[in-house]
């Protein structure tokens, strides 16, 4: 709960709204229905998640995906919620993703803070903050640090 210097409270821990609940628990179904959840978001949302360039609708995002698919064997992302607030149309999730390759083992787990402009059941804009640093330590101990590299420079390249 944040709340103002008078001690009132600007946001309270909520519920995620359900479609948003649907969207984190189908990562860690199937590789494709990770995929399909990214129909939650708008053409024009943007995918923020420094150091990874900014990702522009679920065209964008499932391209970035099917990349990780492909240098990392990411198949599945189980999510932990740890903390969820709303505001209006904003949605503050903090959580810990675990990414997995399709035998069930870790490629990393990582905090993971997120905003959601949610509007109209569609994610309009969302921002992602985490510690790549972390990540990629993370990473190397799983023996995933090669991939993980080959992700970094494969991201930086302009989206064809």
């Amino acid at each position: 709960m944040i709340s103002t210097p008078d001690g009132t409270s600007t946001l309270a821990d909520t519920q995620l709204p359900q479609p948003l609940s649907d969207f984190f628990t189908s990562w860690g179904v199937s590789f494709d229905e990770l995929l399909d959840s990214f129909d939650l978001l708008t053409d024009r949302c943007q995918w923020i998640q420094r150091p990874i360039p900014t990702l522009t609708g679920p065209h964008a995002a499932r391209r970035f995906l099917r990349l990780a698919h492909r240098i990392l064997s990411l198949t599945t992302i189980d999510v932990d919620i740890l903390r969820t607030s709303v505001n209006g149309h904003t949605v503050f999730v903090e959580r810990i993703d675990h990414l997995r390759r399709a035998d069930g083992s870790t490629i990393a787990s990582a905090p993971v803070v997120g905003i959601i402009e949610f509007v109209d059941g569609q994610i309009v804009h969302w921002r992602e903050y985490f510690d790549s640093l972390e990540f990629a330590c993370r990473a190397m101990q799983t023996g995933a640090v090669h991939s993980a590299g080959g992700l970094a420079r494969r991201v930086t390249q302009p989206w064809k």
